[in-house]
């Protein structure tokens, strides 16, 4: 019981006075909670459309209005659009603040209560760039009296509404409630004294005119104890009836597990458990198995049907069977009928309780051509070694044969570089040592015909013009045999370096050069150029000749791969100290860049996107090699498809002592 309901004035309440007071809680109540809610979501809804609303649009207008008066320092148009929005009564203040949040024009109404102000704030931008911000504060006060007086109003009608509902429902109780309870109370009370000839009567049909039927009806039901005894007889027939039906789906459910088991494609059997083990039943897949009929086995014990090869496999499936209580794949020899040939069996079997006699079944599979396969498993097994071993004694040997030719072919390589060396040295000699040839044959020309001069008579002015031939002969002379020495040096000491590791201390930019140096004629076939950026004071204690052969296949491999489809193609050589120990050596060229598919294979031997077109794979293996082992750095690429590719080394200053025979 509620503690409401335990409230002592309460319980002597009579039922009347009970529900005149529920009936007005029950009025009174919701409809001060539903006028609350009306009320209140109305005043929401006011202030929504009279003040947050207009609010939201005047920020929005004001906040573009004013953004030109703010960039244009015009405080008059800005004033002018704040007192337009004033003229809202509803409007308590408007501020316009430029960029550095100072106030640029503020209005606001007197008077002005805080508790009722509600806020809406802009930035004021102008050509997507702020300069200032903009807060339109608007009083809810007019529309909160506004509302007091309509909940006044509201108040007034509600109490009117539930005086006349209070009357109203006084009557309804009156008519439809208390007489009929009443009435109640009367037949009650004759039913209690033993008097159940007199029925219940009522008028309408209502909860009084369903209680009364009901009583009526208990009237009624009290002379009614035969009825009950047929219902009870019934009931009886009912059960006997749910018996039958459960007798034959038990029936059902046996034939189609025998159903199953004949159908089933692993081969079964169900023996007696104990004695003899004679068969009670198996399926077809057992007859397919063994070629052997139903009638021949059903009932035998396998001591006599002649199924078991051997007895003691049986008699010690029988054993392990006492002691655990079932068979897991057990193997045995069985014979089968029509004199074929015997089949090895793996037995499963487990025992079951049926209408309280033991059953022992058993499944049968057979495994001969499974053990017959494996045995040859084991048998390929035990000479896979051997094979194996042979195997790799041919690997191994293929191995040693691709590593020697792999030396041939760097070998090939570098000789092949040489001869081009040659052969651009022989092309740059040939123009100086040609002029020379050319200007020493026009002075002996000049000499003979002076000889002649002198023996028919000499002049001075002859004389002077033969001494101005030849002291400008001989100086061109000169020239040419010197840039020709100059050649023949560069190509020796080059020579020298890539046909030989010798570690000496040199120069890198004079080394650079006169590599470009041999390599003129072979660039100047094409429209590309090769670029340094090196130090003049840069030197290295290292093998010049491996260093040589790096840049050398470098620019090479840049020719050949980069510039596809580019016109004028440049290389750049650039060099930098990287602390004391060490200097980075960049070649890079603006060609048409490495896919990435290829950037993890460019330093593999033999991989070439080129082969058969002047590519051999062994360029840029070849200056793994050389820069790693010889040169004692390490060498990194970096590219992207039409940025070109960048070749990074890192060299020591002074490279370790290597075996020149390994390098």
């Amino acid at each position: 019981m509620t503690p409401l309901l335990r409230w002592r004035p309460l319980r002597t309440l009579s039922v009347r006075q009970t529900l005149v007071l529920g009936a007005g809680l029950s009025i009174l109540l919701p409809a001060l909670v539903l006028a609350y809610f009306q009320v209140t979501s109305r005043l929401e809804k006011e202030v929504e459309l009279r003040v947050t609303l207009p609010m939201q649009q005047y920020a929005d207008v004001l906040a573009r209005g004013v953004a030109v008066a703010i960039w244009n320092l015009d405080r008059g148009v800005a004033t002018e659009l704040v007192d337009a929005v004033m003229r809202n009564p509803d409007v308590a203040r408007v501020t316009v603040s430029d960029e550095y949040r100072e106030v640029f024009v503020k209005r606001q109404v007197e008077g002005l209560v805080e508790g009722d102000i509600l806020r809406e704030e802009r930035p004021v931008t102008y050509s997507g760039k702020r300069v200032g911000h903009l807060v339109v504060e608007m009083s809810t006060t007019r529309i909160k009296r506004e509302f007091l007086v309509d909940l006044a109003k509201l108040g007034l009608a509600l109490l009117t509404q539930v005086v006349i509902s209070f009357a109203f429902i006084l009557m309804l109780l009156e008519r439809r409630m208390i007489r009929p309870l009443r009435d109640l109370e009367s037949g009650t009370t004759r039913m209690a004294a033993g008097d159940l000839s007199r029925p219940f009567h009522w008028f309408r049909a209502d909860e009084f005119g369903t209680l009364s039927g009901g009583l009526d009806r208990m009237r009624q039901n009290l002379a009614a104890l035969l009825s009950e005894r047929e219902q009870k007889t019934r009931e009886l027939e009912h059960e006997l009836q749910e018996r039958r039906r459960t007798e034959a789906a038990l029936v059902f459910s046996q034939a189609k597990f025998a159903a199953i088991f004949d159908g089933s494609p692993v081969a079964m059997t169900v023996s007696h458990h104990g004695g003899d083990f004679r068969v009670r039943d198996l399926n077809g897949a057992w007859e397919r198995m063994f070629h052997r009929s139903r009638s021949e086995i059903v009932d035998s014990s396998g001591t006599s049907n002649g199924v078991w090869r051997n007895q003691t496999d049986r008699e010690a499936m029988i054993a392990q069977l006492s002691q655990t209580g079932a068979i897991d794949d057990t193997e045995v020899w069985m014979c089968r009928g029509d004199d074929l040939a015997d089949i090895l069996v793996s037995i499963t079997g487990r025992t079951i309780t049926l209408e309280g006699e033991s059953l022992l079944i058993l499944a049968f599979v057979d495994v001969t051509e499974k053990r017959r396969i494996e045995g040859e498993i084991r048998a390929l097994n035990a000479t896979l070694e051997q094979r194996v071993n042979e195997r790799t004694q041919e690997l191994t040997e293929a191995m040693e044969r691709l590593q020697a030719t792999q030396s041939e072919l760097v070998r090939s390589e570098k000789l092949s570089a040489l001869g081009s060396l040659v052969a651009g040295v022989a092309h740059e000699l040939n123009t100086p040592i040609g002029n020379s040839l050319t200007v020493a044959s026009t002075m002996a020309d000049q000499t003979r015909d002076f000889g002649a001069a002198m023996a028919s008579g000499l002049t001075r002015s002859r004389l002077e013009n033969y001494v101005a031939n030849t002291r400008e002969g001989t100086g061109i002379l000169l020239r040419s045999l010197r840039h020709a020495a100059d050649l023949v040096a560069s190509f020796k000491q080059v020579a020298v370096d890539q046909t030989s590791v010798n570690r000496r201390r040199f120069n890198l930019h004079d080394t650079v050069e006169e590599i470009l140096l041999t390599l003129g004629p072979s660039i100047r076939k094409t429209s590309h150029e090769v670029r340094t950026d090196i130090p003049a004071t840069l030197s290295l204690e290292s093998y010049p000749g491996p260093l040589g052969q790096v840049l050398t296949n470098l620019i090479n491999n840049a020719m050949v791969h980069a510039f596809e489809g580019i016109a004028h193609g440049v290389v750049s050589i650039s060099a930098e100290e990287q602390g004391d120990s060490h200097v980075k050596l960049t070649v890079q060229d603006n060609g048409v860049g490495i896919p990435a598919a290829h950037l993890e294979r460019v330093f593999d031997p033999f991989f070439t996107t080129k082969l058969g077109r002047g590519g051999s794979g062994l360029g840029l293996n070849i200056v793994y090699n050389l820069v790693r082992d010889a040169l004692g750095g390490t060498i990194m690429v970096a590219s992207a498809p039409g940025q070109g590719a960048c070749f990074t080394l890192v060299l020591p200053l002074q490279a370790p002592v290597v075996d020149p025979t390994t390098a």
